[in-house]
């Protein structure tokens, strides 16, 4: 059914950026129009890339600028037919270019560009030099009657001009320049010649083939196109009730957290009430027997029970006091960890706030290209309905191939679904931290035959692998074989994290699967005491503490990182491929002093303590001190610079004299643990393990240490005690 012109809204013909009736319209890819003059400065400030103004989709510059764009040539005749219509409903007084007179027109001749009156239009159709003009005279009647169409505006038009010769009219067109109107000397001898020609009737029935193929699959994505702000809506919806939901559930962890810490508090009053009972029932009991035994002894011996009525109220106090402190310290600590739980809370507040902040900013972005791709969508549909509509076939010609091309992304586009806006619907947080968390144990190595399942052991293998472990082959894989071992030196990022270890009997590095190994050995752990490797010549973090002599001990381990204290550096960061083993051993262990005193050159370190076993004539037997300086310009006799605590000063001795004691020295201040039972004259005055704190150095072998149990110190021998962890 032919589609009459006034079901088109006028404004559909006006210019988007000047709001006025296109003038000289050019066509984008996009197929959104714009007036010559409007688009103009939007081409020549761009470089390579247009970005239409209405739905910023991108095209090529053409080479010779906005003249490069083509012509809409039938939204120009449905912008004159407007302009047209205009006149005829204002009524307005025309020249006719038949008489000459100004009067009202009844015609307008689009061959002759001009209004005829009523008296000129029959003798216009009628008169043998302006015969052929008939078909293209439009009665203005039919404009005022609505009964124009876009098919019967079309044929009112006249052929265009050819494009070399204007005077002219196009009969032919040429394909291989994008359907261009030629005449039939253009085609045969000229410019055009040896080009694919065809005729415009074939030519337009073809292109509108194409167009209403593509108008099909188009229309059937048009539920998906409409459609999607509805999902988006109901995503955003999904976002909005998952936030609640989270911070609802967080805020019931955190409850139940601070119910635990209430809890704890509460346990904590308790004991230390149970304990006071207890201290006070004990002084009384022991007061008790003091007074009866006090009765029956002699009166000459008062002073002494007096005495010790003394003491047991002062260790009573002690105790008390003791307590107290204890208790000090779990309130101090309860109050920090609730501290800690609210800034959890804010912190786990602010992610889903952050979260569900840049997934609403996200869902803005979609919503706007939802808009866009609608737009392009009803503009596409507007445009090839509207030239459909005309069934003029240059129009058909010049207009529907570059359509067609359109088409095919509008359609990709249409069918794009978004899945990414089911994720932007949720949040996530991590939970809250328990408060009282039990302590890890480290755990034993499991071999493969504790497992059901090679998949179970592959993800054991995977969780607890860390960098300096060692591992058995089990199935031989690329150049490895079963039984091989070697040590996890590198993870490997691109390939799923798998290992990459230095193999024994190859000599070299390999990377291997989770599932074709097992761990032998744990290497590295919490505790060991490591050093810098001598190959470690730029350490990945801090280069304090990285002298490669120096020895620390491990104090945390987070996969392929370690933490070390070093006697110069007390929180050294860096890789656990940086850091080798080191087993401190005593002179016992070796067979003869050759062997231990090349141990002592491989493993000494700045900061050791030390001890002499030799005299050197500098020195004597006994004589302990700390490690200072190293020379290593003589690797076979290594002078060691040592700061001896006898002689209150520095001295250096050759490490052939030297026995090494530990990382440090013990000193004044340090909390210790006893090695072993400590007795003296058959009692024993304290447990092993039993710990206190060093008070005063006695000489190079004694010091005095204060015990918790005893309230003088004891003087005990530096092999019978060792530094506190």
């Amino acid at each position: 059914m032919a589609a009459q012109l006034v079901e088109l809204e006028e404004n559909f013909f006006n210019c988007p950026i000047c709001l006025d009736s296109f003038k000289d319209p050019k066509l984008l890819p996009c197929l959104h129009r714009y007036c010559r003059g409007c688009v103009k400065p939007e081409v020549d400030k761009s470089d390579d890339k247009v970005k239409c103004p209405l739905c910023k989709q991108e095209c090529d510059k053409p080479t010779d600028g906005v003249d490069g764009f083509k012509t809409d040539f039938h939204t120009r005749n449905v912008v004159e037919y407007i302009q047209l219509k205009k006149s005829v409903a204002a009524e307005e007084v025309r020249k006719c270019i038949g008489c000459s007179n100004e009067l009202q027109v009844a015609a307008f001749c689009f061959k002759c560009r001009g209004f005829i009156c009523r008296k000129c239009h029959e003798i216009h159709e009628n008169s043998g030099m302006t015969r052929d003009h008939k078909e293209h005279i439009l009665a203005l009647k039919d404009v005022k009657d609505k009964h124009l169409t876009l098919e019967k505006l079309g044929s009112l038009k006249e052929a265009p001009s050819c494009s070399e010769h204007p005077e002219k009219l196009a009969e032919i067109c040429c394909v291989d320049c994008d359907n261009l109107p030629i005449c039939v000397v253009c085609g045969q001898y000229e410019n055009h010649k040896g080009h694919t020609i065809r005729g415009v009737r074939e030519l337009a029935a073809e292109e509108r083939k194409k167009i209403e193929h593509s108008m099909k699959a188009l229309r059937e994505q048009d539920g998906n196109v409409r459609g999607f702000p509805a999902k988006l809506a109901e995503a955003r919806k999904s976002l909005e009730v998952n936030i609640t939901e989270t911070k609802a559930r967080i805020r019931s962890q955190y409850n139940k957290e601070v119910g635990k810490l209430n809890e704890k508090e509460r346990e904590s009053v308790g004991l230390l009430a149970k304990h006071k009972a207890e201290i006070d029932r004990k002084e009384r009991e022991v007061v008790a027997d003091l007074n009866r035994q006090r009765e029956r002894e002699l009166k000459t011996v008062n002073d002494k029970y007096d005495k010790c009525v003394s003491e047991a109220k002062a260790k009573a106090a002690d105790e008390r006091g003791g307590k107290d402190t204890a208790a000090s310290k779990t309130k101090d600590m309860l109050t920090k960890k609730r501290s800690y739980l609210e800034n959890e809370l804010s912190d786990s507040f602010s992610s889903v706030d952050h979260q569900g902040n840049t997934n609403m900013k996200t869902f803005g972005e979609l919503s706007d290209q939802s808009t866009h791709r609608i737009q392009r969508y009803d503009n596409f549909v507007a445009v090839v309905t509207s030239v459909l509509a005309s069934r003029d076939h240059w129009t058909d010609v010049s207009c529907l191939p570059d359509m067609n091309v359109s088409s095919k992304q509008l359609i990709e586009d249409a069918k794009k679904e978004f899945p990414e806006i089911a994720a932007l619907s949720k949040v996530t947080t991590k939970a809250i931290t328990p408060v009282f968390a039990p302590k890890a144990n480290p755990s034993p190595i499991i071999n493969r035959d504790d497992f059901k399942s090679d998949a179970d052991y592959e993800k054991y293998v995977k969780e607890h692998l860390r960098i300096g472990m060692t591992l058995r082959c089990r199935k031989a894989n690329q150049g490895v074989q079963e039984g091989d071992t070697g040590k996890v030196i590198e993870f490997d990022w691109w390939n799923n994290l798998n290992p990459i270890c230095q193999w024994q009997r190859l000599g070299g590095t390999l990377v291997v699967s989770y599932s074709d190994v097992e761990i032998v050995d744990q290497g590295i752990r919490v505790g060991s005491k490591v050093r810098l490797q001598r190959s470690a010549v730029n350490p990945s973090r801090d280069q304090e503490g990285g002298n490669p002599r120096s020895v620390g001990r491990v104090t945390a381990i987070n996969r392929k990182n370690c933490t070390v204290v070093f006697s110069t550096e007390k929180h050294w960061k860096g890789l656990l491929s940086e850091v080798e083993h080191v087993s401190l051993l005593r002179r016992s262990a070796f067979q003869d002093d050759s062997s231990y005193s090349a141990y002592v050159r491989d493993t000494i370190g700045v900061g050791m303590a030390v001890r002499c076993y030799k005299d050197d004539g500098v020195t004597k037997v006994g004589d302990t001190g700390t490690v200072t300086r190293m020379d290593e310009s003589d690797p076979g006799q290594l002078p060691i610079e040592v700061e001896w605590q006898r002689q209150g000063g520095t001295q250096w001795v050759k490490h052939s004299s030297l026995e090494i004691l530990g990382l440090r020295l013990l000193s004044v201040g340090d909390t210790v643990r006893a090695k072993q039972d400590i007795t003296y004259i058959h009692r024993t005055i304290c447990k092993k393990g039993g710990t206190g704190q060093i008070t005063g150095i006695v000489e190079s072998r004694w010091c005095t240490v204060l015990v918790a149990e005893r309230r003088r110190p004891l003087t005990v021998l530096f092999s019978q005690i060792e530094l506190s962890s």
